[in-house]
């Protein structure tokens, strides 16, 4: 990968990742909440084909209950549209802490590859993953390609697409359209084919 791609990965990673991963009033998305405030803020994303829609759901969606929103699409008490782990996908029980967790946990663990979590999360969540390809995208490119094809790319397509599906929560409808532009674009310009597998949700 050369290092505009990488730089990109490491840029639009962690701004994705945070977005999944942390409540919306968490001091570490406020910048990122500002960011998406700005009017102008797509043009400064990478190329877009639903740049429109995107733009327009994200506006919309800043004027709801972002906390409120959050709660019932990541946290619960209730069924989750979008259960944001990827075992649940790729496991035939559709459980949290499946064999696609394990497969991960071994490949973080023969590349010594250690990350602080802050929230008590298995670490196959979709906004930890895609900080932890910010991660690599930083610190261990050669494990790339490997990571993205066997443990993200492989799930997280279709868990943003159940998102891409809960019209009631414009914001995170509008950041779900976002990432998967974005991971079709890391896909397309690293030449990444990821591993089909059967999934089960």
């Amino acid at each position: 990968m050369n290092n505009e791609l990488l730089q990109w990965i490491s840029t639009s990673g962690r701004l994705l990742g945070a977005m999944f991963y942390y409540e919306p009033k968490d001091q570490r998305v406020a910048s990122i909440l500002d960011f998406f405030k700005q009017p102008d803020w797509i043009e400064e994303w990478a190329p877009l084909a639903q740049s429109e829609q995107i733009s327009t759901l994200v506006k919309k969606g800043l004027q709801q209950n972002l906390s409120a929103d959050y709660q019932y699409l990541f946290i619960g008490p209730n069924d989750l549209p979008a259960p944001p782990w990827g075992s649940v996908y790729l496991d035939k029980e559709s459980v949290i802490f499946g064999d696609s967790l394990l497969a991960l946990r071994s490949f973080l663990q023969s590349n010594q590859i250690n990350f602080v979590q802050t929230l008590n999360e298995p670490e196959d969540h979709l906004g930890l993953m895609l900080m932890l390809a910010a991660y690599l995208a930083e610190n261990r490119p050669q494990l790339l390609n490997e990571f993205l094809s066997k443990h993200l790319l492989t799930w997280g397509y279709r868990c943003l697409d159940l998102l891409i599906e809960q019209q009631n929560f414009p914001f995170y409808q509008g950041i779900a359209l976002l990432a998967r532009e974005t991971l079709q674009g890391w896909q397309q310009q690293a030449d990444i084919q990821p591993a089909q597998l059967q999934l089960y949700r």
